[in-house]
């Protein structure tokens, strides 16, 4: 088993060893912990099919890589995830647990949820490079760290410190912030993206040219929906299931599979937007600026194109109002007639209440025309009371006649009534009908 270590909560990279391990077999050598912190089972396992076909071609000293860990995620988001950077190598003058010369060793550095783009993922690469050829003196024989590693043979315990030194030989490179990005490219679900994408470049090409061109592609694809697997330089065997971009000098250039695109170096654009386009069909994605949302349920349950390209609003002179919703003039009129239907309600109101007492105001208007000429109401506490009313008189005895009157119409209303009930016909005394009963035959 491979020894590992525990690294600090806000670590930048994550470094990975993996070669022959003496008196074993080709394997990891030395890795961090895992899980821990934002480094999962899944980076882990995507990484260990990268390390272990990644292989440098005869015409050069070293395979670079550019690895996606997050392709299988269905968690993933663009522009969050892992990314892993890849150096193969053939320690020469050392042989393997079989006697093998020239062993692979490979070392990666891995950056798990970080703000990467082209400029950064460029200048990581460049010191990277640099660190692990003056540490590991790969192209010379009998000597560097790795002849120093299998001499220790199969002591854990003089291997480690050994290891941990190596690891510490590359502290201080370039570290990225917390992945702050979100989609920006998108493809369609029915675009059908090819399985390889080539890049052709010159024989004595320099690193620093294809890192760049790398580090361009590998920043688009770090922000997209694309699942992709790979950029490489290698002679390794492409993975399924997802892009590969691969770097092929012109010498060795052979006939690629049907609907396999060509690209030469100098023709990838050096644009994103028309990077993205001319090697995968993508689109911007409108309103990337803007602060990144959270993805609602509408949007889990669309595709990638639907649910997070933003329409452009249409103009105010097309847009069509909404049906359910009133119009805006006839919103406003509605507070000007409740207003006009208080007011007419008040008015009644008030023509009610001087209606029922009507003698008030014309007593009020009488009073003064009684006065003489010349002369001043007085104060209502100066005032005569009002003299009493004159009493009623009493109501006359009825005559002998009006008795007599009285007597004859009363037997002719009894019969008058006796009539009227004969003729109304009688109302029908049926019992109602029983509701939810049992039907009746």
């Amino acid at each position: 088993m491979a020894p590992t270590y525990a690294a600090p909560a806000d670590v930048a990279w994550y470094h990975f060893l993996h070669g022959n391990v003496p008196g074993h077999q080709i394997d990891f050598i030395y890795h961090p912990e895992v899980p821990q912190g934002q480094l999962s089972r899944q980076h882990f396992g995507h990484l260990a099919r990268l390390l272990k076909y990644i292989e440098p071609r005869t015409t050069s000293d070293c395979a670079f890589a550019i690895g996606n860990l997050s392709r299988d995620d269905t968690q993933h988001e663009p522009g969050r995830g892992g990314v892993a950077l890849i150096f193969g190598l053939r320690i020469r003058g050392a042989r393997d647990h079989a006697g093998r010369r020239d062993p692979p060793f490979s070392h990666a550095i891995v950056a798990i949820e970080r703000d990467l783009d082209a400029a950064f993922v460029l200048s990581s690469a460049l010191e990277f490079r640099a660190r692990l050829f003056e540490r590991t003196a790969a192209t010379a024989e009998g000597h560097g760290w790795y002849h120093t590693y299998a001499r220790c043979g199969e002591d854990p315990a003089a291997a480690l410190p050994l290891l941990q030194a190596y690891k510490a030989s590359f502290d201080g490179l370039p570290a990225a912030g917390p992945g702050a990005r979100s989609l920006r490219w998108a493809v369609a679900e029915e675009v059908k993206l090819p399985g390889r994408i080539v890049i052709v470049h010159d024989d004595d090409a320099p690193f620093e040219e294809i890192a760049g061109c790398a580090a361009r592609i590998a920043a688009v694809l770090y922000r997209s929906n694309i699942k992709w697997s790979a950029l490489s330089n290698g002679r390794e065997s492409d993975l399924p299931n997802g892009v590969t971009i691969r770097f092929l000098p012109a010498s060795e250039v052979a006939p690629q599979p049907r609907g396999t695109p060509v690209f030469p170096l100098e023709r990838v654009p050096h644009d994103e937007n028309e990077l993205a386009r001319e090697l995968f069909g993508a689109k911007p994605v409108c309103g990337h600026d803007e602060p990144e949302r959270g993805r609602g349920w509408r949007d889990q349950y669309r595709g990638p194109t639907e649910a997070l390209v933003v329409e452009k609003p249409a103009p105010a002179e097309t847009a069509e109002p909404c049906i359910e919703m009133p119009s805006p003039s006839v919103t406003k009129r509605w507070p000007w007639a409740g207003l006009a239907a208080v007011v007419a309600m008040g008015c009644f109101g008030l023509y009610l209440s001087r209606g029922t007492n009507p003698g008030a105001e014309s007593a009020a208007a009488g009073s003064p025309s009684l006065l003489a000429p010349g002369a001043e109401a007085a104060p209502p506490s100066l005032a005569r009371p009002a003299a009493p009313p004159l009493p009623s008189p009493p109501p006359a005895a009825p005559s002998a006649e009006d008795k007599a009157g009285a007597i004859v119409a009363e037997p002719e209303s009894a019969s008058s009534n006796k009539q009227a009930k004969a003729r109304s016909p009688k109302a029908s005394r049926k019992p109602p009908p029983v509701v939810g009963g049992p039907p009746r035959f």
